[in-house]
């Protein structure tokens, strides 16, 4: 009898040892950067969603959403703020990382995305920023590979456009300076630009060139993903809670917005979790299509199953 107990403590022991890792808290540094669609994530810490499913997570504030791949990569986050061509320069790197869950979806009702013009310069269509100075939200982002897009889809040329990177918070000032003849703009950087009359609204342009396209995105190394296999069902899980909780509960939710954010999006962001491959293989197709890309990728390989 007693050789009999003896064999069992090991087993025993073994079982209370996972029992204890199972109820630790999976510590996860999240980084995000001061947009609207980065809400849900927000909603999750501050209503405790996140912690109700075991998760220990951090908010860190980065500034440029290019900015969170290295972040990630020295492993100061966990989880990160993304865009479809961060992820995809970033797995044509070889850095290993992949597309965890959606962050918004940039639709045609509410279309967040637009040309907006200087007052004063006149332009109707984009043959008419032809000789005219355009900034987009960086080189090779999403703001600007849509862009070079809607300008080959409306008949201008390309490379008769001179486009520079601006950050969002400078395009209103270099409007106003003359630096700029438009820019390439979201939400809430558009409404402020249009309300005083600085610039007007000429297209919708994203939504122009396509109805629904996976917005942000959150990304995390596939090797901590693995390792850490009930952290991203929790984290999707906590999304898909705060979404509804925005949804029932907007005042509330603009008030978390303002206290993280220190603005409120002036209209109510489409915010979506689930992403899958076709969702990264069109922004693959559209990079390719304004010259970003010219070899094969395996976008399977960019989102976690």
């Amino acid at each position: 009898m007693l050789n009999k107990f003896l064999r069992f403590i090991p087993a025993l022991a073994l079982s209370l040892v996972s029992a204890f890792s199972f109820a630790q808290p999976v510590k996860v540094n999240v980084g995000y950067i001061p947009a609207g669609d980065w809400l849900p994530a927000l909603i999750a810490k501050d209503k405790g969603f996140f912690e109700k499913r075991n998760l220990d997570v951090s908010l860190t504030k980065v500034g440029i959403i290019s900015n969170i791949p290295a972040a990630m990569m020295s492993g100061s986050l966990m989880i990160g703020a993304s865009t479809a061509t961060v992820l995809m320069d970033a797995s044509d790197a070889g850095l290993g990382l992949v597309a965890v869950a959606g962050g918004t979806r940039f639709v045609t009702n509410p279309s967040i995305f637009s040309v907006v013009v200087r007052t004063g310069v006149k332009v109707a269509n984009a043959k008419d920023l032809e000789g005219k100075r355009v900034g987009v939200p960086g080189l090779r982002s999403i703001g600007d590979v849509m862009f070079r897009k809607w300008l080959q889809e409306k008949g201008a040329q390309v490379s008769k456009v001179s486009i520079v990177e601006a950050s969002f918070p400078q395009m209103k000032d270099l409007l106003k300076g003359g630096t700029l003849d438009a820019v390439a703009v979201l939400e809430p950087f558009r409404s402020g630009i249009v309300a005083d009359n600085t610039g007007y609204r000429v297209a919708d342009y994203m939504a122009e060139v396509n109805p629904d396209l996976l917005g942000g995105v959150w990304i995390a190394q596939k090797q901590w993903a693995d390792a850490n296999p009930r952290a991203i069902p929790a984290f999707r899980e906590s999304l898909v809670e705060a979404i509804e909780f925005i949804k029932t509960n907007t005042d509330e939710a603009r008030a978390i917005e303002l206290k993280y954010l220190g603005f409120k999006t002036p209209i109510m962001l489409p915010f979506s979790v689930p992403v899958n491959v076709a969702d990264l293989d069109i922004w693959v197709k559209y990079a390719r299509d304004v010259g970003y890309l010219s070899k094969p990728m395996d976008v399977s390989r960019m989102v976690l199953r």
